[in-house]
């Protein structure tokens, strides 16, 4: 029953992300809970979600959502981060793991020593926008192999001129996420190489809005991280993308809504998902697969309003047949959902 394969025009994105950050994303499900005005008596529980940060935005505004169609349905969000979320989720203490790159081998160990069965969904698409201080005039562009060099395990990179001789002989001020972020696990791996190897003498932090807050505070600041949040401060504060090497074709891209749905921001672009614990539907499969359909119904319109990216329509397509998969295994009928195919 288990699903185990391994993947390897944004509006209201200021004022959605700074609710979930400044009132707590499981503050803001229950808030939709006391005011939603759906039909009480057809769906009622509570959804346990844990995991990512990045993508945490997207799943909060999709319950918020269907507890505002399902009044007594509560979908309690609680990021701490994928990989954090992912030690939650593989011991059977949520229903829902957010994540913002695939499960690893170690994940997938732990899930079969508690007997946990999952099946992932792709729900979104995020950039990693690699920033600079708007008063850095030197960095125009920056290659794939200048960034491996500055954030490489025992990278020697001190100074802008480490890096290309004419830029300032000045010390680089680093920042970027810490060790149990999906968005550090993708980026190392996309990078440097091997997920998890990076560089000593930056700023780690859990918090994509410290590293954009910090690099927008001094002039010589670096540092990566979701896309999303740089685009929450970047019309207010000396903040921007740098245009990053795509291996796709050789040229230099800004992380824009054209060239990342069209693969060409790469490999600095990546998919989102949401994992589904089996048993959870198994046990609950309306409550459970009708939140998953609702979710995948308007994945489009959450990954925006979040402040993301749509997928194309054809995953959307296999996300359903996914669900009606995993129902069919347990079982179930899709046909029996409170929530049917859109």
């Amino acid at each position: 029953m288990t699903d185990k394969t391994s993947e390897t025009g944004r509006t209201g994105v200021l004022s959605r992300r700074h609710v979930l950050a400044g009132a707590g994303i499981g503050a803001v499900a229950g808030l939709a809970g006391c005011l939603g005005s759906g039909e009480a008596g057809e769906l009622s529980g509570t959804i346990d979600a844990s995991g990512s940060n990045t993508v945490a935005p997207i799943t909060a505004w999709a319950g918020e959502q269907f507890t505002n169609e399902y009044r007594d349905v509560l979908v309690d969000v609680a990021p701490e981060g994928t990989g954090a979320g992912f030690q939650e989720f593989c011991q059977q203490n949520s229903d829902i793991q957010s994540a913002s790159r695939q499960i690893t081998e170690e994940e997938v160990d732990l899930c079969d020593d508690n007997d946990v069965e999952y099946g992932f969904l792709e729900v979104g698409l995020d950039g990693l926008a690699v920033v600079k201080n708007s008063e850095n005039d030197w960095v125009d562009e920056i290659t794939l192999d200048e960034l491996q060099q500055v954030w490489a395990f025992e990278s020697d990179v001190d100074t802008w001129s480490d890096i290309r001789s004419e830029w300032p002989d000045e010390e680089i001020d680093l920042h970027a996420r810490d060790s149990a972020s999906g968005t550090f696990d993708y980026f190392t791996r996309e990078i440097n190489g091997t997920m998890g190897d990076i560089r000593d003498g930056y700023s780690a932090t859990s918090q994509t809005n410290e590293i954009m807050n910090a690099v927008a505070g001094t002039t010589h600041a670096f540092g990566w991280g979701g896309l999303g949040y740089l685009r929450d401060i970047e019309d207010e504060q000396p903040i921007e993308a740098v245009p990053v090497e795509s291996d796709a074709d050789g040229e230099f891209y800004l992380p824009t809504q054209e060239n990342i749905e069209e693969g060409l921001y790469s490999p600095l672009a990546r998919p989102l998902f949401v994992f589904v614990n089996l048993e959870s539907l198994d046990e609950r499969p309306d409550v459970i697969g009708s939140f998953a359909r609702f979710f995948v119904n308007n994945q489009h319109e959450f990954a925006r309003e979040a402040g993301y990216y749509a997928t194309t329509d054809d995953v959307q397509s296999a996300n359903h047949e996914k669900i009606d998969d995993w129902l069919d295994q347990a079982g179930s009928s899709p046909d029996d959902l409170t929530v049917q195919r859109d």
